[in-house]
């Protein structure tokens, strides 16, 4: 991985200061909506095109307001448009922010699951050799490694199975 040992810091501080700033981003755009599900899907999907299909429309209504619909107002329609187009941009860029932080999120539960399991290990092999409170440790810790479970529970059946 290209990120080797990371050692970042981000403190108590710097978390609140993050997530004011995303209070405040959201404050900035009182207009944002929540669409059910059904209202996610259910609409006309132009893929690629429909940016450049809205920007030809909205020209070619300004040139031929004699074809305009009586019920739509050009003006909101264009209001409407430029919103878009920066709503496109702002969310390009928090899909940059989101990734930037999931890959790293990736990245130090990565070094978080060595570094434990290094401990981990450590401890099983102390417990071997009767050092005080490791028994303990590996009593607390094991429930949550299922998989370490699950191998021994299936290395007892082979053991037990052999021996028949």
């Amino acid at each position: 991985m290209p990120y080797a040992n990371l050692t970042p810091v981000f403190t108590p501080a710097q978390l609140q200061l993050a997530l004011q700033l995303i209070s405040d981003c959201r404050t900035q755009l009182p207009f944002l909506v929540n669409l059910t599900p059904q209202e996610r899907t259910g609409y006309l999907r132009l893929g690629p095109n429909a940016a450049a299909f809205f920007n030809k429309a909205i020209n070619h209504c300004q040139n031929n307001p004699h074809l305009m619909p009586p019920f739509m107002a050009l003006a909101e329609w264009q209001n409407d448009h430029e919103v878009y187009k920066h709503l496109e941009v702002l969310l390009a860029q928090v899909r940059v922010l989101e990734q930037a932080i999931a890959d790293t999120v990736i990245a130090l539960r990565q070094e978080n699951t060595v570094a434990a399991m290094s401990f981990y290990k450590m401890v099983k092999m102390a417990a071997t050799q009767n050092v005080p409170g490791t028994d303990a440790i590996l009593a607390d810790l094991q429930p949550m490694l299922p998989g370490i479970k699950a191998n021994r529970k299936a290395k007892n059946k082979q053991v037990g199975q052999g021996e028949e």
